[in-house]
C-alpha cells in the first residue's frame, strides 16, 4: 500500500506452494544448510537422517527419500523457509521489497 501511495510500481505474484514441501531436492538443502547457514558435523548429519528416512508407520519399512520436507512437523516451514532463502537475497540485489 505504502508503494501505491508513494506512485511507485507495484507488482503482486501468486505463488501456488501447495505442493511446493514435496519438491525440496535434499542433496541442495543440506549444501544450502552447510554453506549459507554454516551447519556441520552432527547438526548437518541430524537434518540429513530426519530428511531421508522418515516412517510411516509402526509396521512400515524405512522410506529413503530424495526429497520433500515433512509436513505437518513444526520443523517442515522453517526447513522449506531455508531452502528458499536465496530468492529473497536475490530479490534484495535488484531492490525489490518482498
Amino acid at each position: 500500500m505504502m508503494s501505491i501511495d508513494q506512485g511507485k510500481p507495484l507488482i503482486l505474484v501468486h505463488l501456488d506452494l501447495s505442493a511446493a514441501f514435496d519438491t525440496v531436492d535434499h542433496n541442495v538443502l543440506l549444501s544450502k544448510l552447510k554453506d549459507m547457514f554454516g551447519q556441520s558435523g552432527k547438526v548437518l548429519e541430524w537434518f540429513r537422517s530426519y530428511l531421508k528416512q522418515r516412517f510411516h508407520g509402526i509396521l512400515s519399512d524405512i522410506q529413503f527419500l530424495l526429497s520433500g520436507v515433512p509436513q505437518g512437523s513444526v520443523l517442515g516451514p522453517l526447513i522449506f523457509i531455508m531452502y528458499t532463502r536465496p530468492l529473497g537475497i536475490i530479490a534484495q540485489q535488484y531492490g525489490v521489497k518482498y
